[in-house]
């Protein structure tokens, strides 16, 4: 996956009902793994325990450079927060 920087990924911010229908979809399921397991997702170092901040990005096709990524807090006991999500234009596994 590619590594982008928050600060680039500003202008991209997006909420969830700025996504066209597809990006939804696949937003959605990202957000299904980070229901199950929080830490599904990338930590992004710096954030002030007991809160940490993770990136999950999904691709929006198996055979697609672009994706959905999701960024969001978890804090024990209190759960996960969504902050924003982006599309990143080139995710390479």
């Amino acid at each position: 996956m590619s590594e982008v920087p928050l600060e680039e990924a500003e202008p991209a911010r997006k909420a969830f009902v700025e996504l066209t229908e597809g990006e939804q979809e696949v937003a959605l399921d990202a957000l299904t793994l980070i229901r199950r397991d929080p830490a599904v997702g990338r930590e992004i170092p710096g954030w002030r325990p007991p809160s940490v901040e993770y990136t999950c990005t999904t691709p929006l096709a198996r055979d697609s450079a672009e994706a959905i990524t999701v960024v969001y807090t978890h804090t024990p006991g209190l759960g996960v927060t969504v902050v924003y999500y982006f599309r990143d234009p080139q995710v390479v596994d």
